[in-house]
């Protein structure tokens, strides 16, 4: 199936996402560091991208920036548990496919994740 990067700095979270998502059947690598999600974007276009705007030392939107001038045609969708109007235009501007507010459901996260690949209409 797809190649899907996770980059959230709760490692609860990523190993959430890695679980549900591989049990979808996809190729899932997480990242709890932006600097390891910029070092494996040097080499690898995912097909989906699920980043977190908030980070210890950086902010999705950075990578988010990366991703688009790297691998324009991979799809995104952003990760908050602090969401504004600010930062999903942002976003939306840079050309995600979806936003999702934490904490994530996992029935919801599946739905999004298909959404954006193109599974479900």
């Amino acid at each position: 199936m797809a190649l899907i990067l996770v980059l959230d700095d709760e490692k609860d979270a990523c190993r959430l996402m890695q679980r549900v998502l591989t049990a979808l059947g996809h190729r899932v690598q997480v990242f709890s560091s932006s600097a390891d999600a910029r070092a494996w974007l040097e080499d690898h276009e995912p097909d989906l991208a699920l980043l977190d705007i908030k980070l210890r030392e950086d902010d999705g939107l950075s990578v988010l920036r990366l991703l688009r001038s790297r691998w324009p045609a991979a799809k995104v969708i952003m990760i908050t548990g602090f969401p504004s109007a600010e930062t999903a235009r942002e976003a939306t501007r840079l050309g995600i496919e979806d936003y999702l507010v934490k904490p994530v459901e996992i029935e919801e996260l599946e739905y999004r994740v298909n959404k954006a690949l193109g599974l479900v209409l």
